[in-house]
């Protein structure tokens, strides 16, 4: 299995891992293949990297779930794409509710970690 950016994805590429919105919903199944369509729609989505069948070659070959699997650098991630609205209170709540999402889809290997 090789995690890609989306910048990196071509038709043909036969996903790993299904892959799911941020609320959940799937998106494509396993074992879709990818078009140009599919990769268009992933990339509306915000998701910015997924997982597809095949061995990584040793300079293409990114662990992003492992940067993020301690809850400090999980947090750091967050605060840094929430910077801009952090004083919010309501923002806060949605940081704090994305980072129980994150967690929770790192933790379930059936699903696709896709970036908050």
């Amino acid at each position: 299995m090789i995690r890609l950016k989306i910048g990196e994805l071509k038709p043909g590429m036969i996903l790993a891992r299904s892959v799911y919105n941020q609320q959940d919903l799937l998106l494509l199944e396993k074992d879709s293949a990818l078009t140009k369509k599919r990769i268009w729609m992933i990339k509306t989505w915000g998701i910015d990297q997924v997982s597809i069948k095949g061995e990584p070659l040793e300079d293409n070959c990114t662990d992003f779930g492992a940067e993020l699997e301690n809850k400090d650098t999980i947090e750091k991630e967050l605060k840094a794409k929430f910077a801009d609205v952090i004083e919010d209170p309501v923002m806060q709540e949605i940081m704090k509710a994305a980072g129980r999402q994150l967690h929770k889809r790192l933790s379930d290997p059936k699903k696709e970690n896709e970036p908050i």
